[in-house]
């Protein structure tokens, strides 16, 4: 009984140490596909990836594709913009002047990027657990969604201006 003991205690030891060596194989695997995939649409597209689990595959996938929305919409950096128009008028009748003053500002503030209809690309959907597995891919195209943006916030005369400088 002493020297099953030691034995059991070593394999344990082993079967745990290969297992949290598995773990972290399967975490640099999946870090390095994400990247690979960043690196394949960051050139052209806004990308946004995401895992769902749920006890039915649609579920599973609906998570991931609002998770990967929302990191979508978080890689996109919103710029806010203001105008402000000061109008000075000055009526002079002989002697005597009168000047007047208005100011007109219009802010444009976005809080949170918003992207109308994205790609969505499945990568992987899996059963473990008793629970689905899915990994999702958002993707917008940067000239669309800049375009869009611009008709929205009324900057018609200038999408062409706007497109140049992000070429």
């Amino acid at each position: 009984m002493k020297t099953i003991f030691p034995i059991l205690l070593l394999t344990s030891y082993v079967i745990l140490l290969c297992s949290c060596a598995s773990q972290t194989q399967n975490e640099n695997l999946y870090e390095s596909s994400y990247m690979s995939i960043i690196n394949t649409y960051s050139g052209e597209y806004f990308v946004g990836i995401g895992s769902g689990k749920a006890p039915t595959e649609e579920m599973a996938i609906k998570i991931a594709k609002a998770r990967a929305l929302g990191e979508l919409a978080d890689n996109i950096k919103v710029t806010i913009m203001s105008k402000l128009e000061v109008i000075s008028t000055e009526i002079t009748v002989g002697d005597q002047s009168q000047v007047s003053e208005s100011v007109k500002e219009k802010i444009i503030s976005l809080g949170n990027a918003t992207v109308r209809s994205p790609e969505y690309e499945i990568l992987n959907v899996s059963r473990r657990d008793a629970e689905f597995h899915a990994e999702v891919l958002a993707k917008k195209l940067i000239i669309k969604h800049v375009e869009e943006s611009a008709r929205d916030l009324e900057f018609n005369d200038d999408i062409d201006k706007i497109l140049e400088l992000i070429k």
